[in-house]
């Protein structure tokens, strides 16, 4: 017996060796029956059902499921065992065709595999339109298709359709940007995609839509030859250049500083009044008061999105919270520019520190000096400035504390130069100088050359610098054929990012100084003369300005002219971007 006993228990503990019930489940399932049947006419019931060959599951239905022509109370979709339940909320409309596309929602209840495309189409009429509406959605600016987006039709031609009505028939861009909207009745329609941020199948402000720009005519004729339409340019999806301006907040980080943080560019400063207390709350004194005002350096950043608002008064540094009327633009629910006056406190809070932490910090306050930074290294190009940063706004330069000297056989040879403010607020300057390619360079600046509004002058510092020389570089003359005097030519990196621009000329757009790399060329039509890239407008009804690649990538070498000749005419405009520059830009819900 005990015999017995062990070999079962050993046989128990080898049940999990070897095989395992064969190949992992990679077959999705498969619909076996439905009630109706796919494809049925005349229904007027609430409810549908479909019976798969096993048990299902539903996977991320609310990105995947799309109804058209689309309702108000989209359906309610559930998954019982084998079975897929659809449960409508809202009334059909009669004589229409109704497509329900699960997108990639349905999948196995084990293994999760997605049941690709499956649609399911009825009619509350007699017969079910098949036309077919087939295309792609590209982005404007660099020709990427554009995924996971709204693509519909309207058979109301009026402009106002797009804002003010529910698309008639939908459907989603896959990965490459492809759609095709199925079951259209014959007839005439505009055609739109959308980035349907809002999820009511119309255009809101601030959303990325594309327009086709003629009307699209089906006819029978066309149902009864293939049964679907291509609108065959593709649409060229845009975001207007409109985004919210609101102020984000007004932060104090520093006690010395205060800055107010706004979500796009601001096209005009914010004005700013110091208030009094009693003008904040009445039961508070104005005695002790003073404008400060006279003691604040305002200083935007260089994308005009962030105001920093220098203190250079000791004693208003000292005060912990700072009282102002602020007037600054922000935008309406319209997108229209006003002015809005807002009452901001700028507070300081201390960080709580230990004795030992607070002497620290003391030592380091008075030993504080003005910290300088210089653009100078090796390998520095023909094209720079030489430059000085510093952290705080200066207010005193003292040129002869700045020495630039050349390296000549060892020996220093003093160079002349002016300086130049290169901000606002002169936290930065320029040393403009005829600096010779190939030479070495030492800026030594002496300590106390340079103070801060605060009175904080610098230690010493030296850089160093070693020019490039000009066969270090090549150069690369684009030239259209062609011409075209619209056109504004582009140089890319391997990242599709715009490291040079010029303007077409009939002699050729002339790029120097280029490093020994892989580039790409892109141009576009610059049809408004504002020397920038335009996007659309749709109340203007305005396309975004057509955007060209060259088809080969350019590889350059040192020394090396290059020259390209140009006809952006003679490809498919989609087929010019090299491969190795395409991806896809699918919109995420």
């Amino acid at each position: 017996m005990i015999l017995v006993a062990t070999l079962a228990l050993i046989g128990c503990a080898n049940r999990g060796v070897g095989p395992q019930g064969g190949p992992k489940d990679s077959i999705p399932p498969v619909p076996v029956q439905s009630e109706p049947e796919n494809g049925t006419v005349n229904f007027h019931g609430k409810r549908i059902e479909v019976t798969f060959n096993e048990y299902i599951q539903l996977s991320d239905l609310g990105n995947n499921l799309l109804m058209s022509p689309p309702q108000q109370n989209p359906p309610d979709v559930k998954a019982r065992g084998k079975r897929l339940i659809v449960q409508f909320q809202d009334t059909l409309r009669d004589s229409t065709t109704y497509t329900i596309d699960f997108g990639a929602a349905v999948c196995d209840y084990t293994e999760k595999n997605p049941l690709p495309g499956f649609s399911f189409s009825f009619s509350t009429g007699e017969s079910i339109d098949t036309l077919e509406l087939h295309g792609a959605v590209i982005n404007a600016e660099d020709l990427n298709s554009v995924g996971n987006i709204l693509v519909g039709i309207h058979s109301n031609l009026h402009d106002s359709a797009l804002t003010k009505e529910p698309f008639l028939r939908i459907a989603k861009t896959d990965s490459m940007g492809h759609f095709r909207i199925g079951n259209i009745h014959p007839g005439r329609y505009r055609l739109y995609a959308l980035d349907d941020i809002s999820r009511d199948y119309r255009f809101t402000l601030g959303e990325g839509l594309a327009f086709y720009d003629s009307i699209i005519t089906v006819k029978a004729q066309q149902l009864q030859d293939s049964g679907n339409v291509s609108i065959g340019p593709s649409l060229r999806f845009f975001h207007e250049k409109k985004a919210r301006l609101y102020l984000q907040r007004l932060q104090r980080d520093e006690q010395h500083a205060f800055r107010m943080l706004f979500s796009a560019p601001v096209d005009s400063l914010p004005m700013l009044r110091a208030l009094r207390p009693s003008e904040y709350d009445s039961t508070r004194s104005d005695s002790a008061w003073f404008d400060f005002m006279p003691y604040i350096i305002t200083q935007p950043s260089d994308k005009r999105d962030t105001v920093t608002y220098w203190i250079s008064d000791s004693l208003v540094i000292s005060m912990d919270t700072l009282l102002l009327e602020t007037r600054y633009r922000r935008t309406d629910s319209l997108y229209q520019l006003e002015w809005y006056t807002d009452t901001l406190m700028a507070v300081w809070r201390a960080p709580k520190l230990n004795a030992k932490a607070r002497d620290a910090q003391e030592r380091k306050n008075r030993n504080r000096r003005v910290e300088l930074h210089s653009n100078a290294r090796k390998d520095f190009e023909l094209y720079d400035t030489l430059t000085l940063y510093s952290a705080t706004p200066l207010r005193t330069i003292y040129a002869d504390s700045l020495h630039l000297y050349q390296r000549v056989d060892s020996v220093l040879k003093s160079v002349a130069f002016t300086i130049e403010p290169h901000d606002s607020v002169t936290m930065s300057f320029r040393l403009l100088a005829a600096l010779q390619p190939g030479e070495q360079y030492e800026l030594v600046v002496d300590s106390g050359a340079v103070q801060d509004i605060y009175g904080i002058a610098n230690y010493s510092y030296e850089f160093k610098a070693q020019l490039k020389k000009p066969e270090d570089y090549s150069t690369l003359r684009v030239k259209l054929t062609p011409f075209n005097p619209q056109a504004r030519i582009q140089v890319l990196n391997n990242k599709d990012q715009v490291l040079r621009e010029l303007q077409a000329m009939p002699e050729g757009a002339f790029f120097q100084f280029l490093k020994p790399d892989t580039y790409y060329l892109r141009l576009y039509l610059d049809t408004n003369n504002d020397g920038e890239w335009t996007t659309g407008e749709w109340s203007e009804h305005r396309q975004p300005e057509e955007v060209y690649y060259y088809h080969e990538k350019i590889q350059t070498k040192s020394n090396w002219d290059f020259e390209e000749e140009w006809d952006y005419t003679a490809m498919p405009q989609l087929k010019g971007k090299p491969a190795e520059l395409k991806k896809s830009t699918a919109k995420k819900k």
